[in-house]
């Protein structure tokens, strides 16, 4: 951040080629950028000077907002447009669980980066997960921007408070035999489908059980991916994908389709022998033909696990398993990144892609054949 020189009750400091004032005069905070500092302080006080006293002390009256009257309208009415839902049912989350009880009496200028440090120490004393803490900052940083920006506050104080650390958990796709197990074990089965999806192209929960029979280009061998199944009050329903790279299209492998047309054949049996079946056209429905449960999906999964003697493991696994099976085949990182919908490839590259040891053999084989 750009180093700011005080100047009376606020600020001046660059911004690009220009400079920036920034005071607050009996409530109202008053910006001005020029060229120059002391081009930008003088602006910033003729702009004090000519403000009526009327409006100085009305809005003195009215400026002191606090966090509890400020954020959840700030979220509801400003921010959540921009966000998916599950990430505004977590943000919702956070606000009603940890951050109004502890910070919502404060006041928005209250709000120093002292506070907000002390309120994230507090929240590790109370056992609080550290992704949770991470994400109560992220949140109130997006916050106290707004108010920043709406000049209601002269700068948003989380920018001075450090980002909790974070350590992923440890990851630990399932190895290649594994993966066989099951596919072996669930052939012919409504799961078999299920894994392949899971397992080998590394579809997201919502995106398979989203997956329409529409969707499937049996020409190409293709997968369209363009749509996700969530719960939004309580009902299912498709959604639009949260970024552009998720869009896209995944080529299958053989057996793969071969899988997808038995799995149209088991459905098309289902929908005989239903006396309730609402055709909603979606490749994983339940046994009336409506979106089947998440939860059922996990059950499933992990059903299936422990028949084929596998250690419990998340359904999320199975993605990152994906993109380590291509990786050990010698798949590049950007085209795995392109078939998982990553926003880039440096996710996949940190995230996604573990134990995969025969492109790292190989490179010291190249490298071997340098020294013979």
């Amino acid at each position: 951040m750009a180093s700011r020189a005080q100047n009376g009750s606020g600020y001046t400091y660059k911004v690009g080629k220009s400079y920036k004032t920034v005071i607050r005069c009996k409530g109202l905070v008053i910006t001005a950028t020029a060229k120059t500092a002391s081009e930008s302080k003088r602006i910033a006080k003729d702009k004090a000077k000519r403000i009526p006293a009327a409006q100085l002390a009305d809005r003195s009256r009215k400026r002191r907002s606090n966090l509890s009257t400020f954020l959840p309208k700030w979220l509801d009415e400003q921010h959540r447009p921009h966000l998916a839902y599950s990430t505004y049912q977590r943000y919702k989350g956070l606000e009603r669980i940890h951050i109004l009880p502890l910070l919502g009496n404060y006041y928005l200028e209250e709000l120093t980066p002292r506070v907000i440090a002390e309120f994230l120490a507090q929240l590790r004393v109370l056992g609080v997960g550290p992704r949770s803490i991470q994400q109560a900052r992220i949140l109130l940083s997006l916050a106290l921007r707004a108010a920043e920006e709406q000049e209601l506050i002269i700068e948003n104080p989380v920018r001075k408070v450090r980002n909790p650390h974070y350590r992923s958990p440890q990851i630990e796709p399932l190895a290649l035999e594994d993966v066989r197990r099951l596919l072996y074990t669930y052939a012919g089965t409504y799961m078999s489908a299920r894994l392949h999806l899971a397992l080998l192209c590394g579809l997201r929960q919502g995106e398979a059980l989203g997956l329409r029979w529409q969707d499937i280009d049996w020409a190409r061998n293709s997968i369209q991916i363009t749509k996700q199944m969530q719960t939004h009050d309580g009902q299912r329903v498709l959604v639009p994908l949260k970024t552009y790279r998720s869009h896209r299209t995944i080529f299958l492998a053989n057996e793969t389709v071969k899988v997808l047309k038995q799995h149209m054949v088991l459905i098309g049996e289902l929908k005989e022998n239903s006396a309730k079946w609402e055709d909603t056209g979606l490749v994983f429905p339940s046994a009336n033909g409506l979106p089947i449960s998440p939860k059922t999906d996990f059950k499933n999964w992990h059903r299936c696990l422990d028949m084929c003697g596998i250690p419990a493991k998340r359904l999320h696994d199975a993605r990152h398993t994906a993109a380590t099976l291509m990786y050990s085949q010698g798949v590049g990182i950007e085209t795995i990144s392109r078939a998982l919908g990553h926003s880039s490839s440096a996710i996949t590259s940190r995230l996604y892609v573990h134990s995969a040891e025969e492109p790292l053999v190989e490179a010291a084989n190249i490298l071997n054949h340098l020294l013979i």
